[in-house]
């Protein structure tokens, strides 16, 4: 198992693996996956954490496509893997390694961000930006997910993890929630940047859904009593107004003329690859 070649190697077969091994099972193509314990007949394997430390590459097979699904938070870490894996299998591959590194969109935290747009990197607490650096200039690509659902990961599980004033507030002023369904996920990267590799050699990619959802509807849909209370309160504060006649439901109202829309453009990459995605949020 271990050495036949693969289209596809997915680096920790993580909440994203069911959905990935839907599509390409669907699409009849070999995959091989690795977990930390090898379970569900996966490989045992993790990446070393210390970055003086050797990458051993022995039990991964060869692939045209190597996607990493955790974040690599050194250069050198990233270039160890990189190096070991292609020293390893250079005879088995007749072609360059696709290299696919997800991210997350945290660092665009402008008003309108495209995969073009400024990265705030003081919201890289991670320090994945270093590892990311490395799959570009090396062909590879990164493609940074809007807020991962599907399966147990539900938004209207998220609501209660903002419970007092200040969390509250923050979803006041920043009221756009940006997501993408798992199944959306799998057939962005198998479909589209797996199988169409070429257009996607050293770029950042944004992958949304394409809108986005309004924080305070989430909070009136699946909130406590007292969270809406304790937005209602704040509503006067956050507006900059001393008006104290607009409740919350005047906020979600669409004949009050506001309308929220996405900060993050996630266009481009639908474009690009011809697709669309296919999963969304209802709210209540």
């Amino acid at each position: 198992m271990n050495e036949a070649k693969v289209s596809m190697l997915i680096l920790g077969f993580g909440w994203s693996g069911p959905f990935l091994k839907e599509v390409l099972t669907q699409q009849a193509i070999p995959y091989s996956a690795t977990t930390r314990d090898g379970r569900n007949d996966t490989i045992a394997w993790e990446l070393p954490p210390q970055d003086d430390q050797e990458v051993d590459v022995s039990a991964l097979p060869a692939a045209m496509t190597v996607l990493v699904t955790f974040p690599v938070r050194s250069a050198r870490s990233m270039e160890k893997l990189m190096d070991a894996y292609e020293a390893r299998h250079h005879d088995g591959l007749q072609q360059q390694v696709q290299w696919i590194l997800l991210s997350s969109t945290r660092v665009y935290d402008g008003d309108k961000c495209d995969r073009h747009g400024p990265m705030n990197l003081d919201k890289d607490s991670s320090g994945r930006t270093e590892g990311e650096k490395v799959t570009l200039a090396r062909g590879g690509t990164v493609v940074h997910l809007a807020g991962l659902w599907g399966a147990q990961r539900q938004p209207r599980n998220w609501v209660s993890r903002f419970s007092t004033p200040e969390a509250l507030r923050g979803k006041l002023l920043q009221r756009q929630l940006h997501l993408i369904h798992g199944q959306d996920v799998a057939r962005a990267l198998v479909l589209g940047v797996h199988g169409q590799f070429a257009k996607t050699k050293g770029q950042r990619w944004i992958v949304t859904d394409g809108g986005c959802y309004d924080w305070v509807k989430l909070i009136l849909a699946w909130g406590s009593q007292e969270q809406v209370e304790t937005t209602q309160k704040l509503i006067p504060s956050v507006l900059g107004t001393s008006n104290n006649t607009t409740t919350i439901y005047d906020l979600v109202d669409p004949n009050n003329g506001v309308i929220i829309h996405p900060r993050l453009d996630s266009t481009e990459f639908w474009d690009t690859f011809g697709l669309k995605p296919t999963q969304f949020l209802q709210v209540p």
